[in-house]
């Protein structure tokens, strides 16, 4: 992973859309969903992330210390925010899950609390989802959850990752619709599901009748095969842009390109101060090597010289012989 100048952070590299990507990407996604299950840090007696306290600090103490990155819009911090948020929600659920029993008393379930959350916090949280109108909204996004069609088979590797490590492959920008077919497919190139090859079939088709629309846009080849963008996200990019960010008119600026540029700059450094020192240390080891080479030559001269006089030098050359001896002590 790529470092700062003094090693002390890891450097972030960024899209355009401001996605992380590389291999500190998927060291900064365990990172959020560490602290974001942490409820030493964020209380669990809350019944909305929007309204939990102490997020800035956390994201300065931990996020910013840990990694290097320019956010100058503040796009960036508010997306790694909300991914902490949804690792927040979800494990008050599982937690909720695992350590209440409907059957047990009120009593017995506050001993069962899960470690390091006081007593008073665990029985705020253990009314808060016992209450109907709580009950009835988990019941509904469980529904919800049942009815998606598009849950795709790239495990834990955000869709930003995926799409950049496919377009290093083929040397070329993928689009959407190429990503989101080699996400719906299993590893012996069948689909999930009747549904989801029915999509990238249509994907495949409106792809070959308008190459253009492999292009990210609001009306690219995965837009026209699922239809019209929700509010407030894109289908097909991963967390954190919004249709806003992403397609905006053309005569405004593109989404902080500075970022980009400001990253690609200080990686265009490193990798110049790596090849300066490779080519240090190999100076260094040329020169010795040709050292060692002369010093094992003169050896070879000097020991046939030595047979030659019937074990004695000459005082001249005894007396160089013992000379670079003495250098080659030093």
């Amino acid at each position: 992973m790529e470092r700062s100048f003094n090693g002390s952070k890891i450097i972030l590299r960024f899209k355009e859309e401001l996605q992380a990507v590389g291999d500190g990407a998927g060291l900064l996604s365990g990172i959020l969903g560490a602290l974001g299950s942490d409820y030493s840090k964020f209380p669990i007696c809350e019944k909305s992330w929007a309204k939990v306290r102490g997020k800035d600090r956390v994201y300065d103490d931990f996020i910013k210390e840990m990694f290097h990155f320019r956010d100058n819009s503040g796009i960036i911090k508010k997306t790694l925010l909300k991914q902490m948020g949804r690792s927040w929600k979800d494990t008050g659920g599982r937690l909720y899950d695992s350590h209440y029993k409907p059957t047990r008393t009120l009593e017995h379930n506050l001993e069962k609390r899960p470690q390091g959350i006081p007593r008073e916090l665990w029985k705020w949280f253990i009314d808060y989802r016992n209450d109907p109108a709580t009950k009835a909204k988990c019941k509904q996004n469980a529904l919800n959850r049942k009815k998606q069609l598009y849950m795709h088979t790239g495990g834990s590797k955000s869709l930003a990752r995926t799409r950049e490590e496919e377009s290093e492959k083929q040397g070329r920008r993928v689009g959407k619709g190429e990503v989101w077919i080699l996400k719906h497919k299993r590893p012996n190139g069948s689909y999930i599901h009747e549904k989801a090859r029915r999509i990238g079939k249509k994907i495949s088709e409106i792809e070959q009748l308008d190459e253009s629309t492999r292009i990210l846009s609001e009306n690219d080849s995965l837009a026209q095969a699922l239809g019209k963008e929700h509010p407030g996200r894109v289908r097909g990019i991963g967390h954190g842009p919004t249709p806003s960010q992403l397609f905006r008119p053309r005569s405004q600026p593109p989404v902080d390109r500075a970022q980009v540029e400001e990253a690609q700059r200080m990686l265009t450094e490193l990798q110049a101060e790596v090849t300066t020192e490779k080519l240090k240390r190999k100076a260094i080891e040329d020169e010795l090597a040709a050292e060692k080479t002369k010093r094992q030559a003169i050896e070879s001269v000097l020991s046939y010289l030595v047979q030659q006089q019937c074990g004695e030098l000459p005082p001249d050359i005894l007396a160089q012989m013992n000379s670079l001896d003495g250098h080659s002590g030093k």
